[in-house]
């Protein structure tokens, strides 16, 4: 690839064809957004009778989109299958005025797969007769609909490349047009007898779910993958090289959104243009115990070193079982940069799952939202509700009474807490249910409130269909809305300052600091910078630093956590910002440790900018003293190294080792990324030179030209580890 396209890669081993690398290149700099056009049928939406509710007018749409969204075929690529919709990208249903599509979840992909078309229909077909409540057998019917349409769109692209057949004379194309109309012919309507059909298969269901606007996570790609591919090796259907260039062709057309540089971009800059929440699982156990460690999970991290491709952000699940060789491999591609690959370590995950209450069968299938809070894929309506922890923490230090000492003060930001806890589960109450008043008793009984049904999503959810319900409509086997804190880092650093000059050395009253806070230390210069920097805080290994973020953490999990459920809606416990730091910094004061108001703080669980200043070990250290069993859905470490990282002798297996610690010490969730910050201020006066230098957002990577101003700020300033 073009040094300009992977700037950080450094060089590496190319195993993909020069025609494969060319198609890569002319996705990522935007070579194909001119056809990402709005939807259009015959010119207008037509009418839909009077009295149509949104089940019959979405199925409707759904044909409509089947029967005449544009067809679009390049002909490099192995695999059929477009979403050129401007909608879906704007996260709306095209073809329905603005209604708004799902994400953060995963659907059970792998289901489909094996399934086709045609063993969904016999599923549904048969509960259809079964099922003596009409309403449910109107959605039923609607599902079986939707496999319709899906037929219509295949249809289209079989004919096409008939088409295309009859008049192509180069070989190579040729070539690949009967290779591609031979597994159209065979899948999805049918389970796939090859790797080839598989791949097919799996970009068939997710492409039409995306034509239709939906944004779901793809799952474990190497698990409903793997086996085809042995299969094949083993009876010589197809070489490791080809197999690798599918894999690639399936990554390549994941980034049909990318919308190139900004200039001539439909859209305004922001969270990055990778952020569609198409997130990738690799590796792990499956619910018999056996290990996912495949050939299919090498050919993805092949494909990430050499395209350095984002628009699937993948996490690895790791334990004690894991392969040094896998460990290596990941260290390698991390070392790339960019922040594409994560890591879970799927024991903690598991047994936080096991105290949560999930059953035993299903812990192991874990997989994630679309960026890595944790779900059961396939049975999971999820969502979250977010929240500034210091600004909390802030409105019980600027109280009007002042507290007397520490423990009154901590408990003062415990109270507030509670109250914000408190307001999260009325939300998801009312959210969710509608309350009814007896009208003799007086006493309130609730009802399940009814959303938009989406049939689409749905048909690809085997609880939906297992209960006739959708998705939004409690059809999901769990229905989840996960608590999330931000800015966890930055109490704990808050209250350990204050413990230490106030309450302890006495050199300032709570309230003349509190004063000085509101004032972001003017005329306090000396005073700020001798807390910045005279204490080591959380993030340095520090026992009472760590003591403190170690209390906090506790508490928010102890009283976010004492009940695990609204009714039937679970609330597991997460930390996360994502990104919310520049959301979180106009309302924030500035802080007892030294930062000014409205800086950009900690993100996730990770040590606040500048303060980490002791090697990647420290780090690690600090955050492994937590016990993430307490965080169910999720509590990520984002770690930062400086690019001269990869001139240390054996840098990979360093990283290696490192990874093995975070595994023994008992840490969660690790996105590494390898920065040089030099080059991100370069990007940032001339994004041109620099159209797929990635960087690691939150729970996902984006190309840096696709961020807006703030964004790509926030990123420069995070700290980077120059040592290890």
């Amino acid at each position: 690839m073009n040094a300009n396209l992977n700037p950080m890669a450094g060089g590496g081993i190319h195993r993909l064809s020069e025609t494969t690398v060319r198609l890569a290149e002319k996705y990522l700099t935007g070579g194909f957004r001119a056809r990402l056009k709005e939807f259009e049928s015959g010119g207008q939406t037509p009418p839909f009778p009077a009295n149509s509710d949104i089940l019959f007018m979405q199925v409707e749409n759904v044909r409509r989109l089947a029967r005449e969204s544009r067809l679009e075929i390049v002909p490099e690529e192995r695999l059929a299958g477009a979403a050129p919709h401007l909608e879906a990208l704007r996260h709306c249903i095209p073809g329905m005025n603005g209604v708004s599509s799902i994400s953060h979840t995963t659907v059970d992909f792998g289901d489909a797969v094996r399934k086709g078309l045609s063993g969904l229909e016999r599923e549904i077909a048969g509960r259809v007769k079964k099922e003596s409540d009409p309403e449910k057998r109107r959605f039923l019917d609607a599902l079986l609909d939707v496999i319709a349409s899906m037929r219509i769109w295949i249809k289209r692209y079989v004919s096409e490349y008939r088409s295309r057949l009859k008049s192509e004379t180069n070989p190579e194309r040729v070539s690949v047009y009967r290779s591609i109309l031979s597994n159209l012919e065979r899948v999805p309507e049918n389970p796939p007898e090859t790797f080839a059909q598989a791949v097919q298969s799996f970009w068939s269901f997710f492409e039409f779910q995306r034509l239709c606007g939906n944004w779901s996570g793809l799952g474990r790609f190497d698990w409903i993958l793997g086996g085809y591919l042995e299969r094949d090796l083993e009876h010589g259907v197809i070489t490791l090289d080809e197999a690798r260039e599918l894999v690639a062709h399936f990554w390549i057309k994941g980034t049909e959104w990318c919308y190139g540089l900004r200039d001539g971009s439909p859209f305004r800059p922001g969270s990055g243009d990778a952020q569609t929440y198409q997130n990738i699982i690799l590796g792990g156990l499956t619910p018999e115990g056996k290990l996912v460690e495949n050939a299919v999970t090498h050919l993805v991290l092949d494909v990430i070193g050499e395209l350095h491709i984002s628009d699937y952000p993948v996490t690895v699940r790791i334990g004690g079982r894991t392969s040094e060789k896998l460990l290596r491999r990941i260290a390698e591609v991390q070392l790339l940069g960019g922040g594409i690959v994560s890591v879970y370590n799927e024991d903690i995950v598991m047994e936080g799952l096991r105290r949560f209450g999930y059953p035993e069968k299903e812990v192991p299938a874990f997989t994630n939202d679309g960026c890595w809070e944790i779900l059961i894929p396939g049975k999971t309506m999820f969502g979250y509700w977010p929240f500034d922890a210091l600004a909390v923490f802030q409105k019980a230090l600027f109280a009007e009474k002042t507290p007397e000492n520490f423990e009154e003060l901590y408990e003062a930001w415990l109270t507030r807490l509670k109250d914000t806890v408190q307001e999260f589960r009325r939300q998801v109450l009312t959210q969710f249910y509608r309350a009814e008043p007896d009208p003799v008793s007086g006493k309130v009984s609730f009802h399940r409130k009814s959303g938009a049904p989406d049939a689409v999503l749905s048909l690809l959810m085997p609880s939906c269909r297992r209960t006739a319900r959708s998705y939004r409509n409690f059809g999901a086997r769990y229905v989840v809305k996960a608590i999330h804190a931000g800015g966890l880092p930055d109490v704990a650093n808050s209250l350990y300052a204050i413990r230490k000059f106030v309450y302890e050395e006495k050199r300032i009253s709570l309230e003349e600091l509190a004063g000085i806070l509101r004032d972001d230390w003017m005329g306090h210069e000396k005073l700020r910078l001798e807390l910045a920097t005279r204490l080591f805080y959380y993030g340095n290994d520090d026992p009472g630093a760590d003591a403190m973020m170690k209390r906090v953490f506790e508490d928010y999990a102890r009283i976010a956590g004492r009940r695990k459920r609204v009714r039937e809606v679970l609330t597991p416990v997460g930390i996360s910002t994502f990104g919310r730091e520049i959301q979180f910094a106009p309302n924030r004061f500035a802080t007892a440790f030294g930062k000014h108001a409205h800086e950009y703080l900690a993100s996730n669980l990770s040590p606040t900018p500048g303060t980490d200043r002791k090697p990647l070990s420290a780090v690690l250290n600090s955050y492994c003293k937590m016990d993430f069993t307490l965080t169910p859905n999720g509590c990520p470490l984002d770690i930062r190294l400086s690019a001269g990282i990869r001139k240390v002798p054996d840098a990979a297996g360093i990283l290696c080792r490192m990874l093995r610690v975070f595994l023994e010490k008992g840490g969660f969730y690790l996105q590494v990324d390898t920065v040089d910050p030099e080059m991100l201020k370069a990007a940032k006066k001339d994004p041109d030179r620099f159209p797929n230098l990635v960087v690691r957002i939150s729970g996902w990577s984006a190309r840096f030209a696709s961020l807006s101003e703030e964004w790509q700020d926030m990123i420069i300033r995070r700290t980077a580890l120059e040592t290890l």
